[in-house]
Formats: C-alpha cells, sequence, structure tokens
C-alpha cells in the first residue's frame, strides 16, 4: 500500500504520543527505603482503633545482614529508628578540620543496600589528641541518605540537637569507639528517633 506524504506526516503524529507514554509509564521505583513500611487505610469501620505507637513503627525495610546484637567490628556502624534497625560500613573516616583534631567524620553505605548509608560528621568539644574517653559532644550533622530519592531519609537538623559520645580513642591505634542518639527528619518532614546508634571506626 503506498501512502503519499501527508499521510506519512499524520501518522506520525498518531504514533509519537503513543511511544512518548509507553516509554514515561515503564520507569521503575528502585528504591523504597525513603517511605514507611506501615500504610494506614482509611476504613470507617476501624477509624476509632488506636493508632500504632511511633516505637513501634518500622521506617525502614527489614534486613537479615544486620542484628541488633552482632558485635561491630572496626569500620563499622549501627542504629535503631522504631523498629527498624540499620547497620553498614564505613568507606571513609578521619579528621576533617585539618590540625585541630576536634572534628571527626565517617561515612559508608549500608550493608543492606547499596544506594543507602550513613554520613556523620560531629564537632568536638576537645581534640583527640591523646587517649580520651566518655567526650560528650551535641554538636553533630547525621545524615541517611538513598542516592535514588531526591531527600535523604533521615536528616538531622540544628534545632534537635544530635549527640555523639566518644566512649573510648586510642591514640596508638587510632579506633574510636561510640554512640549516637537525636531526633532527625524523614522526608515528608515528620521526625523520627534515632536510638542506640553504635560506631567503631579508624580515626588517623
Amino acid at each position: 500500500m503506498n501512502f503519499s506524504k501527508p499521510y506519512y506526516f499524520l501518522i506520525f503524529c498518531l504514533v509519537l504520543p503513543m511511544l512518548v507514554f509507553q516509554n514515561t509509564s515503564c520507569q521503575k521505583d528502585y528504591s523504597y527505603e525513603g517511605g514507611d513500611t506501615v500504610t494506614v487505610i482509611r476504613n470507617p469501620g476501624i477509624d476509632s482503633l488506636p493508632a500504632p505507637s511511633p516505637g513501634t513503627m518500622k521506617f525502614l525495610p527489614d534486613c537479615s545482614f544486620c542484628h541488633s546484637t552482632d558485635n561491630l567490628s572496626v569500620g563499622m556502624w549501627s542504629f535503631e529508628s522504631g523498629s527498624s534497625y540499620a547497620c553498614g560500613g564505613t568507606t571513609n573516616s578521619g579528621f576533617f578540620g585539618g590540625y585541630s583534631k576536634m572534628d571527626i567524620t565517617f561515612f559508608g553505605p549500608s550493608s543492606c543496600s547499596g544506594d543507602t548509608g550513613l554520613v556523620m560528621s560531629v564537632f568536638l568539644p576537645v581534640p583527640l589528641d591523646h587517649d580520651r574517653s566518655n567526650i560528650t559532644a551535641d554538636r553533630a550533622a547525621f545524615y541517611y541518605y538513598d542516592n535514588n530519592a531526591p531527600k535523604d531519609i533521615f536528616d538531622s537538623q540544628a534545632e534537635r540537637p544530635f549527640k555523639v559520645t566518644v566512649e573510648n580513642f586510642n591514640i596508638s591505634t587510632g579506633i574510636a569507639v561510640g554512640t549516637f542518639s537525636g531526633t532527625v527528619f524523614k522526608a515528608n518532614g515528620d521526625t523520627a528517633v534515632i536510638k542506640n546508634g553504635r560506631y567503631k571506626i579508624l580515626i588517623k
């Protein structure tokens, strides 16, 4: 069958929108960790039931690689939020403010997903220039990121102090062991509590 040039143009105009629609409707959502795993479904018959306690809500998917009873090896971190537990390793750690030795950072991916992970920067009240123990810092920045989402899963902000403790620092080995906790903000603006945070990192 032969088509004249005007018909070719008409067919092109009809097919192009169909191709564009097909392309956009097949995009995948590659990460779910930014959302809650608890979904509230509105139902007139059960809306009178009490809402679940924030302490029992799951903010992150379950992960078989992370257990709250595991001991941390050097270069590891972990924390809880609601009934969720996350852990991971560090790709980098150390001092970041020159020679003052009063600020440390560590960051690295989650053990459960290479697209998610933790970034922590801590401003200490005293330098780590010799063996130290029981140092508490209330100036810290905490981020739990998702590379496939426009916003971080958890993000600390200045109006809600985030506490980090250096329980022990050994100057000869460079190993620091400590804890962290505080209130953070989720991507939707709601708050969540980070608790039982632990780290064991090498600082040189």
